[in-house]
């Protein structure tokens, strides 16, 4: 518990502003209905989708990627302020803080993470985690375990993010390495379906490796319209061998065009289209998921707000469809 005493700080009131049309409930804006908590106090999430920060790029400087990535939850914050309210009324938005990296500490920022995701899913809430990069993803899969649910995640991501540690340490291409060896360790099996990978970005090796871990892959020239069927029976088939979902979306996995505020550009990425909304959107409605984050947004490489923007459309759409 001292790691996330000393590296959450509760709710900002003053990211939540905005333009305001009206009082009446189809006029509202996001600004207007969030609910800023303190995770230390606040008593229960019922039917609440909780905005998380997780203010660190330590994994993506590591990695030799570009920085920016920490000042990403307030960034995307100011844009989902002022987004119209398409949710129903039975749905809760709340904001409960930001966890802070410490220097180069990202171990024990991690920790920090997990304790925050297990404390809102206790009190019922969907953890909906902004990054930072993705070394994210290795903190909220810890915060999601249980010693009698098998977790699986998908990541939809240009990279499988399943290096090896170096030096012992892990970085935001690590992740899903570090978690396989701890479960593997306990008897337990890693369930992992990577969208959007990219030969481009992975070596012969590391695919060869994530095969050998039984990870289901699906490349990103997969992702088009006549091939979308058979991509939702690959996500129907994974997700009947797991009790919880968790998805997380590396922005790097579009093309440099829609996302260049990313630490990783992918210059020939994945489009976002009607036939990737239509995948996200299936992904959305499966009745597993509980879980979710944004990683890799890095407003310091942004432009217009192109990829702060497009992260914010994929969160509206995830409230009108949970």
């Amino acid at each position: 518990m001292e790691a996330f005493h000393k590296l959450y700080q509760k709710a900002n009131p003053d990211l939540w502003q905005g333009r305001i049309d009206g009082e009446d409930r189809a006029l509202h804006r996001w600004h207007q209905v969030v609910e800023c908590v303190d995770l230390n106090s606040v008593k229960q999430m019922d039917n609440a989708i909780a905005i998380l920060g997780f203010c660190s790029d330590e994994g993506v400087r590591r990695n030799k990627g570009r920085e920016g990535a920490k000042a990403a939850p307030p960034y995307l914050r100011k844009i989902l302020a002022n987004l119209p309210v398409h949710f129903g009324t039975h749905r809760r938005l709340i904001d409960v803080g930001d966890i802070h990296i410490q220097g180069y500490d990202l171990e024990s920022a991690q920790k920090a993470l997990a304790m925050a995701v297990s404390k809102i899913r206790s009190l019922n809430g969907f953890p909906l985690i902004i990054g930072g990069g993705h070394e994210v993803t290795y903190g909220h899969f810890r915060g999601l375990s249980s010693d009698n649910k098998r977790i699986g995640v998908i990541n939809i991501d240009a990279h499988l993010d399943m290096r090896p540690l170096e030096e012992g340490k892990g970085n935001s291409g690590t992740s899903f390495y570090q978690l396989e060896r701890e479960l593997s360790s306990n008897g337990q099996q890693l369930h992992y379906m990577a969208i959007g990978i990219q030969d481009i970005a992975n070596t012969q090796g590391l695919l060869q490796y994530a095969i050998s871990k039984d990870v289901l892959i699906v490349k990103a020239d997969e992702i088009q319209a006549k091939r979308l069927d058979a991509v939702k029976a690959k996500i129907e088939s994974f997700a009947a061998e797991i009790d919880e979902l968790y998805l997380t979306l590396d922005m790097d996995v579009f093309a440099a065009t829609y996302a260049p505020g990313v630490s990783a550009v992918a210059f020939q990425g994945l489009i976002p289209d009607h036939t990737f909304y239509e995948l996200l959107t299936y992904i959305f409605k499966q009745p597993k998921l509980v879980s979710m984050d944004i990683a890799e947004l890095n407003p310091r490489f942004d432009i217009d707000e192109h990829t702060g923007r497009l992260a914010a459309s994929f969160i509206f759409k995830l409230l009108q469809e949970i």
